[in-house]
């Protein structure tokens, strides 16, 4: 059976929802899926097509950037063409063209889904609220006429301003989690950059306004103050093209030096060190639909702190491997930190619950038997 997933960003692209698009590409049985993935070439030297573990990989190259998608007439006489080969598509929301897909799929007659990766949420500005209604319509549209919209917890759905008026298309599933390799060949330089500091908290993403870093900066001296040897280390991109928020937390990035290191983009395959170097993995999003560094850490051992919004709180409330505190409060951060240090025994005994919740070839059969 000939899938096609449509994606705006693929690998090498690293966010959580191309980690989710290829760990579903490449984990679904090649006896009987033969996948391809749609995507735009979102660098100059990458390759027009290829093959990446057994999957097909169409890049498409791209006229110009609009905020956070690409923009090119050639996606879709692309797209057209990739729909007449297949037997059955996937999106990935947010998508620019996820209408575009939806409407050739029916066309087409072909079967249909979406997998929701979270609402479209913009920086403050005229223009990005447009944005905004824009993929609230297009998206609409694209639900209407899907088999269903495949979204990670109920939870989510639920307090979703787009998903809640499509109640009866909703499939939960989560996504599937690959096993993480267990050693690294960056290991050593992560543990000597971290070696002064007896408490290490990690936290990981995009350096982008939704991730909530910012708060996290505020409370990294309330948890100093009360445990001094404690170092926050931050793994991801900070040089984000359509958001420069970084820029506006450099200085107190800088006064923060002493107690804060900045590894940079880690490649997918180093990251299982860098939670096997953390005491506790923070996340301190504004929003977010399902975070794949907190599933991977809590895998690792490592339990999480959470701000209490809808979708990510729940893989915590569900195993009891870590906390929930309130959202945009630096002060409930500090003591959610300091009380999974005080307390670590107590929240890494969840292990099991933690296997049983992420549980990878059960959900990998769960896509396999929805595809099918």
């Amino acid at each position: 059976m000939k899938l096609l997933l449509v994606i705006t960003y693929y690998y090498p692209h690293w966010t959580g929802l191309t980690q989710y698009a290829k760990a579903l590409a490449e984990s679904l049985d090649k006896k009987m899926f033969s996948v391809s993935v749609l995507a735009y070439k979102h660098e100059l030297d990458l390759r027009e097509e290829e093959e990446i573990s057994d999957v097909r990989v169409i890049r498409i190259p791209a006229w110009f950037r609009l905020s956070r998608t690409m923009v090119s007439p050639l996606w879709f006489a692309v797209l057209w063409r990739q729909m007449a080969g297949c037997d059955k598509v996937v999106a990935f929301t947010p998508q620019a063209e996820v209408a575009a897909v939806a409407v050739m799929a029916w066309v087409w007659r072909k079967p249909f889904w979406l997998i929701h990766n979270g609402d479209l949420v913009l920086p403050k500005g005229v223009g990005n609220r447009i944005l905004e209604k824009i993929f609230y319509m297009t998206t609409s549209l694209a639900i209407s006429l899907s088999r269903g919209v495949i979204v990670n917890t109920k939870d989510y759905a639920t307090h979703s301003a787009l998903l809640k008026k499509f109640p009866k298309k909703w499939i939960e599933l989560r996504p599937p989690f690959p096993p993480l390799e267990p050693k690294s060949k960056i290991e050593k330089q992560i543990n000597s950059k971290l070696k002064g500091f007896k408490h290490r908290i990690g936290f990981s993403g995009r350096w982008v306004e939704e991730k909530g870093f910012d708060i996290l900066l505020k409370a990294v001296p309330l948890v100093t103050c009360k445990i001094p040897n404690t170092g926050f280390v931050f793994a991801g991109e900070t040089n984000i093209t359509y958001e420069n928020f970084y820029k506006s937390q450099e200085n107190i990035i800088k006064r923060l030096e002493p107690n804060l290191v900045m590894l940079g983009k880690l490649e997918h395959e180093d990251m299982g060190a860098f939670y096997k170097a953390c005491d506790v993995l923070v996340v301190s999003s504004r929003s977010d639909f399902f975070p794949f560094v907190q599933a991977e850490a809590m895998l690792a051992g490592v339990p999480v702190v959470v701000t209490d919004i809808p979708g990510a709180r729940q893989p915590v409330i569900q195993t009891g491997m870590g906390v929930v505190v309130a959202k945009e409060s630096p002060t409930a951060l500090a003591e959610g930190i300091l009380e999974v240090l005080r307390n670590k025994k107590r929240f890494t005994v969840q292990k099991e619950k933690v296997k049983k919740y992420f549980d990878y070839p059960s959900t990998i059969q769960k896509y396999e038997s929805l595809l099918i």
